[in-house]
Formats: C-alpha cells, sequence, structure tokens
C-alpha cells in the first residue's frame, strides 16, 4: 500500500497505472487510503484493491471488472473479522452485507488502518472511539516508514528497509566513492598507473610488428613509390642482431607493463581493504546508535550479514570494479587508436561486429540485472531460515524439529538454487554468442588483411603488421567483454551499497541533544506527567500516566500482561521517548540528558540475564570496565555468586559459552546481579528478576537484590506479586493506564480492585498446585 499521508484528511498519492484501471471512477476524488487485498469470494488468489475517498469506498475485484462505489454516508458497520490465515472486511448497507473484502496477513495491517479511517468517516460515530491526535502522528510516521519516499511502493518485508524498484545503481555506487575521499592521493596514483599500465599493454604489440617486419622478414618503404619492398643485402647475423634488440625491448616493455600492473594492484587492495574497514565501522557504530524500534523490525541475520557480507563484497567493486571500468575505457580507446593509426581499413572492419556484440550484451545486460534482483530476494529468504533457526537450536531439539528445519532450509535453497540457475542459462549460452563474434571480428581482419597481402605484395599491408593488428583486435574486444560482464559485479555491488547505506541513513530516533546535560550526581528521582506512547501507531501501550518515586523509593509495577509495565521501564531507560508528556529525573526531562550519560546511572535486571561469550569476571566487568580484581569478588559475594564461582575449575576465568548456555538460570540471574552492583547504578529496574527459578535459588537471588536496591530509586516487575510486598509502594497498570496505587495491605483488601483479583488468582493457583 503506497501511502504518502500527511494528515488524516490530505490526499493521498495514488500511483497513476493504478488510478488508470479505475478508468475515470476516481476522477475528482480526493484520496484518502488505499490498500491492495489478494482473495476473492472463493478465497482463490486475485489482485484487488480497495480505495478510500471523502465520498465512498471505491473497489476494483480485477481488471476485467469495474469499479464499484459504496458510499461512505450508506455503510452502517464496517466491521473486520480476522481468521486463520484469511481475514474478512464486511461492509453492511441497509442492514444487508454490501461487500466482503477478503486477504491474507500480508495485507492486514493496510486493510486495518484504511478500516480505521472508514470507521472515523462514517456517520453517527462517537468522539470516544476517535484517535487522540498524538497517536494520529504516530500512525502516519509508521505509514511512512513502510514506504518508499521516492516511488510510494510498499517495501517488501525481506527487502528491510531497501526499495527494489529505487535501486539507481549510479547513484548509489558513486556515492560509495564518496566514502573513498580520506585516500584521494592513492586513488589519483592508483588511476595513474591505470593510465600508463593501459597504454603500456599496446607496446609490446607493436613491438611484435617490428619485430616481424625488421627482424623476421625484414622490409622498406621504397622513398620514391612508397611501396613496401623487401629489404636488400641484409645478412643472417644482422637479423639476428636486430632480433635480440627487438626482443630486448618487448621484454622491457612487459616488464615495465607488469610492474605498473603490479604496483597498482598493490594499491587497489589495500585500498579496498581500508574503505571496507571504514564501512564496516561506521555501519556497526550506527548501528548502536539507532533504536530499539529499528532493531524490531529486522532479522538479527540480515544486520550480521550487512556488517560483513555486504561490505566484504563491496572490496571486490572497488578494488576490480571502479578503477578497472577506466581501465576498460582507456584500453579500448588505446587499442582503437592504435589500429586506425596502423590500418583505417582494416580498423573499419575489426569494428563491424561491435554493434551486433552491443545489442547482446546490452539485453544481456538487462535481463541479468532484473534476474540478480530477484536472486537477492530469494538469498534473504534463505540467510532468513539460517537466522530464525540457529538462535533457536534448543527448541527445535526440545520438539525433535531438526529434520523439518533442513527440509525448510532445504526448499528455500533449491529456490535459490532454481533462480541461480537461471541466471546461469542466460549467461552460458550467451557467452559463446558474444565470444564467437568477437573472434568473427578477428576472422574478419586476417581474411581481408590477409587477401590485401596477397592481391598488393608491396602494399602498406606487411604481414608483421597483419599479427600485430589481430593482436590489437583481440586486445580491443577483451575490455568490451569485461565492461559487459561488469554488469553482475556493479549490481551486487549497488545492491550490498544500498542495504549499508539504508543502515547509515536512518537517523537515530533516541539521540544527545547539542548541549545535553552530565550531572555530577543523580538523585533518582522519577516522575511521569501525563506520559502517553504507541509501537508503531498501534494501539497505545500507555495512555495519560502519571506517578511520582521519590530518590530511594522501590516501586512494584504489576498488571495483567500487555498492561504497560516492560513500557514504563522502557521509557525510563531511554529506549524509545515519550510520544506524549515527559518523564523527569531529578526535575529535568530525559531528553535533555546526554543518553549514554543516563544509561549510565540506571541498572537493568532482565528475566532471562544475557551473558556474553567471555569469562565470568569479563561478564561482571561490563557494567564497570576499569573495575579491580577485588571489586569484582566483593561485587560477586554481595550477588550470592562467590560461593558457585569458585566452585569451577577455572573460577572467575571460567567461559560462560554462548549467552551463558553452560550456567544454570540462577548462576546467570545472579553474575547479572553481580554485573548491576558493580555499575553503581542511582536507578534501579527488576524486570521479573526471580520469575524463572526454584526457591532455594530464588532466596538467594532475594537477598542479593535486597542490598542491590539498597540507597537506590527502583522499578521492580513481578507477576509473583508476593515479591512485591517489601515495595513501598505498588502501581496497578492496566490498558496502559494506572489503575490503582498504594501499598500492599492496602491493595489487596480494595473490594474488586485489580491488584486483589490478581493475587486471589495467584493464591488458587498455588493451592491447587500443593493440592496436587
Amino acid at each position: 500500500m503506497a501511502d504518502e499521508r500527511t494528515t488524516d484528511s490530505a490526499a493521498v498519492a495514488l500511483p497513476a497505472a493504478l488510478r488508470s484501471r479505475f478508468n475515470g471512477e476516481l476522477d475528482g476524488r480526493s484520496v484518502i487510503a488505499w490498500s491492495e487485498f489478494d482473495l476473492d469470494e472463493g478465497n482463490q488468489y486475485a489482485q484487488r484493491y480497495a480505495v478510500l475517498t471523502d465520498e465512498a469506498l471505491v473497489i476494483l475485484d480485477g481488471p476485467a471488472s469495474a469499479a464499484r462505489s459504496v458510499p461512505v454516508k450508506d455503510i452502517e458497520e464496517a466491521r473486520i473479522t480476522e481468521g486463520l490465515g484469511v481475514d474478512r472486511l464486511s461492509l453492511i448497507v441497509g442492514g444487508k452485507a454490501a461487500g466482503e473484502l477478503r486477504y491474507t496477513r500480508r495485507f492486514r495491517r493496510d486493510m486495518t488502518r484504511l478500516h480505521r479511517k472508514l470507521e472515523r468517516r462514517m456517520p453517527k460515530k462517537e468522539e470516544k472511539d476517535k484517535l487522540p491526535d498524538w497517536l494520529e502522528s504516530v500512525e502516519r510516521k509508521a505509514e511512512a516508514q513502510e514506504h518508499c519516499p521516492k516511488c510510494g511502493e510498499l517495501i517488501p518485508a525481506y527487502a528491510e528497509g531497501v526499495c527494489p524498484q529505487c535501486l539507481a545503481k549510479r547513484k548509489i555506487l558513486w556515492r560509495l566513492l564518496d566514502v573513498a575521499k580520506p585516500y584521494r592521493w592513492q586513488i589519483r596514483l592508483a588511476l595513474l598507473l591505470t593510465m600508463m599500465w593501459s597504454g603500456l599493454t599496446a607496446v609490446p604489440t607493436i613491438l611484435q610488428r617490428f619485430l616481424v617486419d625488421r627482424a623476421i622478414m625484414p622490409v622498406v618503404t621504397d622513398p620514391v613509390t612508397g611501396q613496401t619492398i623487401a629489404e636488400s643485402g641484409v645478412t643472417p647475423g644482422q637479423r639476428l642482431h636486430r632480433l635480440v634488440v627487438w626482443a630486448v625491448l618487448l621484454v622491457v616493455a612487459i616488464a615495465l607493463s607488469e610492474f605498473c600492473g603490479g604496483v597498482r594492484l598493490r594499491i587497489l587492495a589495500m585500498l579496498g581493504a581500508e574503505i571496507t574497514n571504514d564501512l564496516r565501522h561506521m555501519v556497526y557504530a550506527h548501528l548502536h546508535d539507532l533504536s530499539l524500534r529499528y532493531f524490531s523490525k529486522r532479522r538479527t541475520g540480515s544486520l550480521i550479514t550487512r556488517v560483513t557480507n555486504d561490505t566484504d563484497r563491496l572490496w571486490d567493486f572497488i578494488v576490480f570494479g571502479s578503477v578497472d571500468l577506466v581501465r576498460d575505457v582507456a584500453m579500448i580507446v588505446f587499442f582503437a587508436a592504435a589500429m586506425f593509426w596502423m590500418s583505417w581499413r582494416l580498423a573499419l572492419v575489426a569494428l563491424l561486429p561491435l554493434p551486433p556484440l552491443a545489442v547482446l550484451t546490452y539485453k544481456r545486460g538487462m535481463r541479468m540485472q532484473a534476474m540478480f534482483g530477484r536472486l537477492w530476494t530469494y538469498w534473504s529468504r534463505l540467510t532468513a531460515v539460517v537466522g530464525d533457526a540457529l538462535p533457536g537450536v534448543k527448541v527445535i531439539k526440545a520438539f525433535a524439529n531438526e529434520g523439518k528445519e533442513v527440509t525448510r532450509f532445504d526448499v528455500r535453497s533449491s529456490e535459490f538454487r532454481d533462480k541461480e540457475r537461471e541466471i546461469h542459462v542466460v549467461w552460458t549460452t550467451l557467452a559463446p554468442v558474444v565470444s564467437g563474434t568477437m573472434r568473427f571480428g578477428g576472422l574478419l581482419v586476417w581474411i581481408i588483411g590477409g587477401a590485401m597481402i596477397i592481391r598488393h605484395p608491396t602494399g602498406d599491408i606487411t604481414l608483421g603488421k597483419l599479427i600485430a593488428f589481430s593482436a590489437f583486435v583481440w586486445q580491443f574486444y577483451q575490455p568490451i567483454m569485461e565492461l559487459a560482464n561488469s554488469n553482475r559485479m556493479v549490481t551486487r555491488a549497488a545492491t550490498s551499497a544500498q542495504r549499508i547505506f539504508e543502515v547509515l541513513d536512518t537517523p537515530p530516533e533516541i539521540y544527545s541533544r547539542p548541549g545535553a546535560l552530565k550531572k555530577e550526581r543523580l538523585e533518582g528521582r522519577v516522575e511521569f506527567r501525563q506520559v502517553s506512547f504507541s509501537y508503531e501507531g498501534a494501539q497505545p501501550a500507555l495512555r495519560e500516566v502519571s506517578m511520582t518515586a521519590e530518590p530511594g523509593e522501590m516501586i512494584g509495577l504489576c498488571g495483567p500482561s500487555g498492561a504497560g509495565k516492560s513500557t514504563f521501564v522502557n521509557l525510563i531507560c531511554r529506549f524509545y521517548d515519550a510520544t506524549e508528556g515527559q518523564v523527569l529525573v531529578d526535575g529535568i526531562d530525559v531528553r535533555d540528558y546526554d543518553v549514554q550519560w543516563l544509561r549510565r546511572q540506571v541498572g537493568v535486571v532482565l528475566q532471562e540475564p544475557y551473558l556474553f561469550h567471555g569469562t565470568i569476571a569479563e561478564n561482571i566487568r561490563y557494567g564497570n570496565a576499569g573495575a579491580s580484581d577485588g571489586q569484582v569478588i566483593t561485587a560477586a559475594k554481595a550477588a550470592n555468586a562467590h560461593d558457585f564461582i569458585v566452585g569451577f575449575q577455572d573460577g572467575y576465568d571460567t567461559m560462560v559459552g554462548e549467552r551463558g548456555q553452560s550456567l544454570s538460570g540462577g548462576e546467570r540471574q545472579r553474575i547479572s546481579i553481580a554485573r548491576a552492583i558493580l555499575h553503581n547504578p542511582r536507578i534501579l529496574i527488576l524486570d521479573e528478576a526471580t520469575s524463572s527459578v526454584d526457591t532455594e535459588t530464588e532466596k538467594q537471588i532475594q537477598q542479593a537484590l535486597d542490598r542491590l536496591v539498597e540507597g537506590r530509586t527502583t522499578f521492580a516487575i513481578a507477576h509473583r506479586l508476593s515479591t512485591l510486598q517489601a515495595a513501598d509502594r505498588l502501581i496497578v497498570l492496566e490498558n496502559g493506564k494506572i489503575v490503582e496505587q498504594g501499598k500492599h495491605e492496602e491493595l489487596v483488601n480494595k473490594e474488586n480492585g485489580v491488584y486483589a483479583k490478581l493475587h486471589r488468582t495467584q493464591m488458587e493457583m498455588a493451592s491447587l498446585v500443593a493440592v496436587r
């Protein structure tokens, strides 16, 4: 769905090709929203469209069907029913069904938005059902991010921000060369050597002509008649001497050519390594500046590929692509000039195959470019399977689904292989045709040149000149072929560069303002003032939340799943910014603080602690890189982790494995608490820190937490309400709003209270477990 909304009532850009399909039905109408949907009444795939204007919902059922309009004022109800793989938007007019638009999950988001905008225009719509202005703004921003800003087309999920329709290779590659600006002198030297090398490659062929015509079969030009005649009076010894002289000159020319080529290749190889290293740094560093919202919409495997494979692929283009394009053009010019200098007649003969060769290579290039674009799609799907499966290998083994995952991989791999084979069919079919056309040009030179020598033995064409000219023909066509074959490298490089620049062009949503504040000490007073927040314009996660936590106070956050607890603490860490309202720390808006400094004042202990591959000491020291061994041990003791750590053979030098999988859940949690203790934050966030451990381990973790929370402003999220009884105050969230707050004793006895209901439910469940 291509949508470039600015306001809810503003007209959106509808592609001209799509507008024309409606045969004038949309003429003079302001388009508010539109969406494609893909199923007919029999749930068979079909390409259909729904366009919402100010007056009507216009539906196009197919290319052969006429568009039909349903006036908005007549629609009594528009209801979406979500099914298993098939959703339906049903329209009720006059108490009867006026239409049912069926679609798969692929178009669920677009159809949901169209439905939402339709509902706002239907008569008798109550004010309470309308979305607030701030949510409208977030929704429009999310919609704009899903569509290409240039062509307006929906960016496929597999493309991850890169519009395949707008892959402008030339502009992208020119921009890639801009990255090489710090290495201007190396590039200039490489270009100079390239030009010298291109010129020197023609010299040996010219010397070969003179070697034949001056030594092997010496000829001279009659000064009177201008005809070529055999040189008389030359002894075999003199001819051998000339042969040696021309051979030495030929060796010198070859050595100079290879020397320039070798130095040029060395410079380009080193230059490529430097530029790709810079690109890797730029991409990886910029990824760390991006917000969590960016990562939530993209596969981890794809981002890893951009940092590694995509940057490495550009090395080939920088070393063997960009400068070699200059080399090929220069060689074509040099050899063409040499051929015309030697014989303009033979030069014209040699150029005869060039027009059909140009047509063949152009058609092949265009076809392969489109095929490489599709091949990238299938490669993305293949890597996505691997990226999904490997992190979840434990789940796969638990359900004995190894065979299923291998089959899923084989299906994607076979699809990629089939598309790759299609490309191979194209280039292997045309390659011999192109090569044969080139060889035909060389054969023409020999036939016509040989005929000229036979008919006019004393003409300006000698055997040496014909041999040299034949060599020039092959040297002339070789760079032409390389230019033709460079389309594959250029397309691959452009695709990789586009994916890299998509990351670099994404502005950080969370950033430090100029002159951002850093304080010597944070007191830890946290205040929410009418805070509202929504993820991607969806259902609001927080609605007008207001509360204050005093320094050193422990706040317990509870409520049903999806109530907004995690969103609440995410705003404190400034993983996201409030859509409306303010989050203040010590009376200052968190957006006025330096982001890195603020996050160093906040410590987080998660339900599933993440440990990095390395030693236990390195993981504890992660929050304070300069901590001494004694401080690490002190923190581990405070977290009740020291005893089990020294029980390992390598103690604090024990490797924890990937994500800490060699440790138990309780051990990982206590190491994460030690890490937080060493970090020494002023604000502490505990997110279900004891929910996944046994009773004895929970007791040890709780003791460690009691030491950790002392003197810090703490926000604790827990589904086990018993763990929140020590909190100074409980805040109960439901549907993104604060519905209750107070101490445990107050809330548990509140009749019909949300907290009391949750507490009773947990007590009943605990009783059932005890009975069993």
